[in-house]
């Protein structure tokens, strides 16, 4: 007869282990792509700040967005022309008489 209690835990083997491991990863992962990050500056805020704070937040986030831009652009180039170019090899012959 089996106690009608709480049973004792099943062991799991490392395969399950590690796809438990990759499921809580994956969710986390999901969890933290849900949350947006909200850097843009509210509109009435430029009363409230002392200064130009402000206006100079926005124009290093639209520098920051031009930079970005250009970076990924010149990747993108760099990749495309590596692929382009073709690639050249040796053939080394020996010949014994």
């Amino acid at each position: 007869m089996v106690p009608a209690g709480p049973h004792p835990p099943v062991p799991m083997n490392q395969n399950q282990m590690a796809q438990q491991h990759a499921a809580q990863a994956a969710d986390l992962a999901k969890r933290k792509s849900r949350k947006p990050t909200d850097k843009s500056m509210p509109d009435g805020i430029d009363e409230c700040i002392i200064g130009d704070g402000a206006q100079r937040y926005r124009e290093l986030r639209d520098f920051e967005r031009r930079l970005d831009a250009t970076m990924t652009r010149k990747r993108l180039d760099i990749i495309d022309s590596m692929a382009r170019t073709p690639k050249v090899g040796f053939l080394l012959v020996c010949v014994i008489p």
